[in-house]
């Protein structure tokens, strides 16, 4: 995690579907945040690792790792990063599932570039 305050935030923003990819990376990278990007499950552990990540926009139907399962294991690092479940699902039991695995929130599909940033300041390491 970047904890010098002169270091942006690091974003990992994890979709199966490029156009997501492109639009939440460029809306972080407006706000001044280090964004990174995967495609699924294991490359999200991987870069979620390697950048160590302090937010991470995670879709919840990704291929090679559901969403719930990446979440769980990014909730295992030291300091953990807040992770944003990405979906377009409605289902009663979403918030429950959310809880479960320690997200920090749901940001239903379609969202905005404001829906987006309003998350940024939740990010460990994020100036007030």
């Amino acid at each position: 995690m970047h904890t010098d305050e002169s270091k942006s935030i690091c974003a990992l923003v994890v979709d199966d579907d490029p156009d997501i990819r492109v639009f939440v990376g460029r809306v972080l990278e407006a706000a001044g945040c280090e964004v990174h990007v995967a495609a699924d499950g294991e490359q999200a552990i991987i870069e979620a690792f390697d950048f160590q990540a302090d937010i991470v926009f995670l879709d919840i139907s990704i291929p090679l790792q559901y969403g719930w399962l990446v979440c769980a294991k990014l909730k295992l690092i030291e300091p953990s990063p807040t992770v944003v479940l990405m979906t377009g699902l409605d289902c009663d039991e979403l918030n429950s599932f959310s809880e479960f695995v320690k997200a920090t929130d749901v940001l239903r599909k379609p969202f905005s570039a404001e829906n987006v940033l309003e998350f940024i300041p939740r990010a460990p390491g994020a100036t007030a």
